[in-house]
């Protein structure tokens, strides 16, 4: 589902239709004033009489009315913690109208290390909604590439945008499926890529079955350890939003619990399977047979609303926007409760928090990939599973995670975490021998029929008793070789 690219606090939520809600949205709103006699002048310099020739040519034609001609570049290769001189170019065929804004978007590979660095158009001082039919726009654009960089290259991103979260559309030149032109693809030098360690969880089984209400007030859970705070997805420090969570599991069930901490606890989503990653909600993905591929979806709002959805793949369904369709729609028999320090959807009070206390059914946890993980799990066994957090209010959406999966998008499963089944006290016990099956002890008792007994032979039975004979010969076995022998001699 969409989400937001990492925690942090611009006026904007990333989002994907493939990759979160604010990559379709992630555009920071801007002022618009009204230009001044000197601004007028500063615009006029900046309006080309003739289409240059940019150093990246791109062409992409905006719904018929605006035309992205490209981009000249300086330096090249960029490189991290240094400035990046970008000149935009646009031709007008139609002036847009009004509402229209210009984005620009940075990112590395798969949205990793995605930065939002929207700019007014020349400087701030010639707003889209100014745009006239035929002019030819010079945008000088300065913005520094992040000290934090991690990727070998840089890639630009750019369109036009409005609020109600709506992109002009592309008809030609080179977009991604967000309504975003691609300006260019840079090399980066002086990246720094950053090792990200596996989490790890021991999850304890309960020996009683939970009661949802959302307290955390069982024994089980008083014992059960956190996960630790949750961490800034896109960088793994410390997260912009306060939440941690623990884990339980018995024969039915896997047990999640998020204490989340909240000022201002809302969500106005009542119907199973609405977009709950638009506003408040915590979230679980779970690949139980670790194969990294298929993997189940659960959200559950601060009002116990629950979304789930199955995933063959990552980010697979039928149709971008809505998964649960033909083939891939299923509901899980997934529980939760939900327990509000505070109001819930009364902004003018401060509240505390809200915790969720979500049962998942083992028989779930494969979603429709058959065979999937064995369940219930045995002791020691494995599976990835990753835990978020949304705080969405209005325009704004901030999110953490349990293992952050270090690029703009949730749905990474080689970077989820991995939880072990101990018993309740967070041990793995030895597997417990196996007892003869009935179907061996049959056969040794048809084996053992006819054999004489002790009874009848005034000893144990030959046959049926182990003895282990070397070279050293047992009484026994000596004075029946003697008797043999002297038998022999007599004859």
């Amino acid at each position: 589902m969409p989400r937001p690219f990492g925690s942090f606090s611009a006026r904007t939520r990333t989002g994907a239709f493939l990759v979160g809600l604010a990559l379709a949205v992630g555009c920071v709103e801007q002022a618009e004033e009204k230009p001044s006699a000197e601004d007028q002048e500063f615009v006029k310099k900046n309006l080309l009489s003739s289409a240059p020739t940019p150093q990246f040519a791109v062409n992409a034609d905006l719904d018929g009315k605006v035309v992205y001609l490209g981009a000249d570049v300086s330096p090249v290769p960029a490189e991290a913690g240094k400035d990046l001189k970008v000149i935009h170019y646009w031709k007008v065929t139609s002036a847009p109208g009004e509402g229209w804004r210009t984005f620009t978007h940075v990112q590395g590979p798969n949205r990793a290390g995605y930065t939002n660095v929207d700019h007014g158009p020349v400087r701030g001082k010639y707003p889209v909604s100014q745009w006239k039919s035929g002019n030819i726009i010079k945008d000088e654009h300065t913005f520094r590439v992040p000290a934090t960089w991690q990727y070998d290259h840089l890639e630009l991103y750019t369109g036009l945008w409005r609020s109600g979260n709506q992109r002009m559309p592309i008809k030609s030149g080179p977009h991604d499926d967000q309504g975003r032109v691609l300006g260019f693809n840079i090399p980066v030098k002086g990246a720094q890529p950053v090792a990200v360690a596996t989490k790890r969880y021991l999850v304890r089984k309960t020996p009683k079955p939970i009661k949802l209400d959302g307290k955390l007030d069982e024994p089980a859970w008083k014992t059960a350890p956190t996960t630790g705070a949750f961490v800034n997805t896109m960088t793994g420090a410390a997260g912009d939003i306060k939440v941690e969570a623990k884990l339980l599991w018995d024969d039915q069930n896997l047990y999640v619990a998020f204490e989340n901490v909240d000022t201002d606890v809302a969500s106005s989503m009542t119907k199973r399977d609405d977009h709950l990653w638009g506003e408040d909600a915590d979230e679980v993905m779970i690949d139980a047979d670790g194969d990294g591929k298929t993997y189940v979806e659960l959200q559950v709002g601060p009002n116990g609303n629950i979304f789930d959805t199955y995933l063959p793949s990552r980010r697979v369904w039928e149709d971008g926007m809505t998964p649960k369709r033909e083939r891939y729609s299923w509901n899980s028999k997934t529980k939760a409760a939900v327990k509000v320090d505070g109001t819930l959807n009364k902004s003018g009070d401060q509240d505390k928090g809200w915790t969720s206390e979500i049962a998942i059914p083992l028989s779930d946890v494969n979603g429709l990939n058959t065979p999937g993980a064995k369940v219930p799990p045995a002791y020691g066994d494995t599976w990835r599973l990753n835990l978020y957090r949304m705080d969405g209010k209005g325009n704004e959406q901030k999110a953490a995670g349990w293992a952050p999966p270090m690029e703009g998008d949730f749905h990474v499963p080689a970077r989820f975490g991995q939880i072990v089944f101990t018993d309740e006290n967070g041990n793995v016990p030895p597997p417990t021998p196996k007892k003869p099956t009935t179907e061996v002890a049959r056969a040794a008792a048809e084996a053992l029929k006819g054999m004489p007994t002790a009874a009848q032979t005034g000893g144990p039975n030959p046959d049926t008793s182990l003895r282990i004979e070397g070279a050293r010969k047992t009484p026994a076995a000596a004075k029946g070789k003697n008797k043999a022998a002297g038998e022999a001699k007599h004859k």
